[in-house]
């Protein structure tokens, strides 16, 4: 799914331009993939906890792949927003994969693994940017862009008859358990008022963690939106060069991401956060005003950045959730972080297409500040991690 997603996406923007869409469209667009994946976060999280994990991850990747139909075949861009609204319906199996993931790595080791996960990930993505290259280059721009989604929709049917192979980690679903949609949704009301009760039971280090990464986040989704179309409108890269940015980000960050993750386990989760978001300043600062090479440094800045309070967040999610809750906290958390995403992209929609481009990315940069003090100041690191 990694290697098929990144090829499509190194220019969704411009595609969804090509079929009608306007620059305020977008976040529209966006909006509305936020906000159907956030209303399945609760009841995916009461499946995860209740009914396992393997289930649910399993079934619902064949719905990621029959939504890739409509990013195929669209002839405008309405089409484009009935295939995400239907693929982050299927993202419903979201807080189980997390779950599972934080489930199968041991507490001393957790932040290595998401490191080493995260590394392969980069590594995997590596060809999609030069593969949509050769897409867009040797085909014209529309055909190489629908050939593009049509791998990911291979990909993904692979993908979901693979992991019908994974095997349950929640201790009390060791058989199979196949969760039942029609009780999760009688039970939403109860679900929501669960995953909300978490935070009680929970450190108030955690609590304030979730509400940073909610807040960052929001924010990154916003611009992550608009930074090839102000790329290639504003700053006048082309969009081969796009390609090579993107590459040179995925594959220069994977050094420095394998050794935050062995350094992470042996000095705490916390400063790498909070470094993560205080790169945040400098590449947004440099992104808005970049040529070509002052590109490759800000994306390289930024992309660590991203990655490191991203493995940071998650990893100490781990070790102040207990396992049973980790579905039901995975999908409070996630909610409010689609949520916040959806609306931040309307806010930095409108201000990128009506007052001024810079805005949204500078905003991140300068909110990402007093969020690293945040962090810095009232998150402490667990005294036991759970398992």
């Amino acid at each position: 799914m990694y290697f098929a997603y990144p090829i499509p996406a190194t220019y969704a923007s411009l595609y969804y331009l090509s079929l009608g869409a306007d620059e305020f469209i977008l976040s529209v667009i966006g909006f509305s993939g936020s906000i159907a994946i956030a209303v399945v976060q609760f009841p995916g999280g009461y499946l995860a906890d209740k009914h396992g994990r393997r289930w649910i991850i399993s079934a619902m990747t064949y719905g990621l792949a029959i939504g890739a139909f409509f990013f195929i075949f669209a002839p405008t861009w309405h089409f484009i927003v009935i295939g995400l609204v239907i693929q982050n319906l299927c993202a419903i199996y979201a807080p189980a994969l997390m779950a599972m993931v934080i489930d199968s790595l041991p507490p001393k080791k957790r932040a290595t693994g998401y490191s080493f996960q995260s590394v392969l990930i980069n590594l995997v993505f590596l060809p999609g940017p030069i593969i949509a290259q050769y897409l867009i280059v040797t085909f014209n721009f529309d055909l190489g862009m629908r050939i593009g989604y049509t791998i990911v929709m291979i990909a993904y049917f692979i993908a979901a008859t693979l992991r019908l192979r994974l095997k349950e980690t929640l201790p009390n679903n060791e058989k199979f358990s196949k969760p039942n949609f029609l009780d999760a949704l009688k039970e939403y009301p109860k679900s929501v008022k669960e995953s909300l009760g978490v935070w009680r039971n929970v450190s108030k280090s955690a609590f304030y963690l979730f509400i940073s990464t909610v807040i960052i986040n929001g924010l990154v989704v916003s611009c992550q939106t608009y930074f090839i179309v102000y790329a290639t409108s504003i700053l006048n890269i082309t969009e081969v060069q796009w390609a090579t940015v993107v590459t040179v980000m995925y594959l220069s960050i994977v050094i420095p991401i394998i050794i935050a993750g062995f350094k992470m386990d042996v000095l705490g989760r916390k400063n790498f956060i909070v470094l993560g978001y205080l790169l945040f300043f400098p590449s947004m600062l440099l992104f808005t005003i970049a040529d070509f090479y002052l590109l490759l440094l800000a994306y390289f800045l930024y992309g660590l950045g991203n990655m490191l309070q991203l493995t940071g967040y998650q990893v100490m999610m781990g070790d102040f959730i207990p396992r049973n809750l980790r579905g039901t906290a995975t999908g409070c958390l996630q909610f409010f972080m689609y949520l916040a995403q959806g609306l931040f992209l309307i806010f930095s929609g409108f201000l990128y297409a009506f007052v001024l481009p810079q805005l949204p990315f500078l905003i991140l940069g300068v909110v990402s500040i007093p969020l690293s003090l945040f962090v810095l100041l009232k998150i402490k690191e667990p005294l036991i991690r759970e398992v």
